[in-house]
């Protein structure tokens, strides 16, 4: 494989002031760009027809600069975080969904060995069970992001494997759709996660994690599992304790210990049941200060590969709880 290309200067972009038009010069500059991108992904094996018709014709989308320009840079509190990704509304229909769909569930629970709450857990809190999977062309996006060379590398890797799935699968670059950052379809994998793990489950012949509900609760439950998900391990527990906590209590997914040395300094599950009479190793988790801890086991960790946020890992865990719930 070619090695990463450099970023250029973002000069020949223009935005309108509201930064919702694009008007981009067609420079000299601009064409050998595009010209050692397509080099790029014709050296990866990228076939000449969709590498021609997917860049050929690139211009820069705006939307994607700027979103990627206004990230966020305030620390949203986990109890606030908690509040908004375990609603009442998300809730319900996840119940509801269980229920619809539990059928396929229970297979895939039985083949995988991840429960079925949470693989709707993962769609709820990705797409809004398909409500909200994003209307971005996926090819354009990773191009204006390798283009904009923030992370340019990285983008690198997911746009030629977009163009690999359009060889592979027989796309049109409009047919993949999602997020400005390039996440894709109702469980909102990167390219490269859809070319690892994406499963045509309805047997139809296609990946299909846009339209395909099937497609989506398979493909979400075969990630989980080949990153290292472990059968009937829980995530993990809400934990509280009796007095004042102990201000050496060693925090972080790093570190582990033995269950029984956590229960001995008074750590119990918060809703009263009792935690396991074992010799499980855990870590300690208290993402708030002065908020709710918990208990985590290995399959935290597995979560953390789909998502690197601790809040969004124990976000999902704690919208399984409530959604498997009877």
């Amino acid at each position: 494989m070619a090695g990463p290309l450099k970023p250029l200067l973002l000069l020949p972009l223009l935005l309108t002031a509201c930064g919702t038009e694009a008007a981009p010069l067609r420079t000299p500059a601009t064409a050998q760009w595009i010209d050692a991108l397509e080099q790029q992904a014709l050296a990866d094996g990228v076939s000449p027809q969709t590498v021609h018709a997917a860049l050929d014709a690139f211009t820069p989308d705006p939307r994607v600069v700027e979103a990627d320009r206004k990230q966020p840079e305030t620390r949203m509190s986990f109890a606030a975080y908690r509040h908004h990704i375990v609603s009442a509304d998300r809730i319900r229909e996840g119940r509801r969904l269980m229920h619809r769909y539990g059928s396929e569930l229970a297979t895939l629970e039985s083949r995988t060995g991840v429960p079925a709450a949470l693989i709707v857990a993962l769609w709820g809190m990705e797409s809004s069970y398909g409500g909200n999977s994003g209307d971005f062309e996926i090819v354009r996006s990773l191009t204006t992001l390798v283009w904009e060379g923030r992370r340019a590398d990285y983008f690198t890797v997911e746009l030629i494997a977009a163009l690999h799935i359009l060889d592979d699968e027989g796309r049109m670059p409009s047919d993949l759709r999602g997020s400005w950052a390039g996440a894709m379809g109702q469980c909102q994998f990167m390219p490269t996660t859809y070319r690892r793990y994406a499963v045509d489950e309805d047997g139809d012949g296609r990946r299909d994690i846009w339209k395909s509900t099937p497609d989506v609760l398979a493909s979400i439950a075969t990630y989980l599992a080949a990153e290292g998900w472990q059968r009937k391990l829980p995530w993990g527990w809400d934990v509280t304790r009796e007095g004042a906590w102990p201000s050496d209590l060693a925090q972080g997914i790093d570190v582990s210990r033995p269950l029984p040395e956590w229960k001995a300094q008074g750590l119990k599950e918060r809703e009263g049941t009792v935690l396991p009479d074992d010799s499980l190793s855990v870590s300690f988790l208290r993402p708030d200060p002065e908020g709710a801890a918990f208990l985590v086991t290995d399959n935290l960790r597995a979560l953390l590969r789909w998502n690197h946020s601790i809040s969004f890992a124990l976000g999902a865990g704690l919208l399984a709880d409530q959604i498997g719930k009877p």
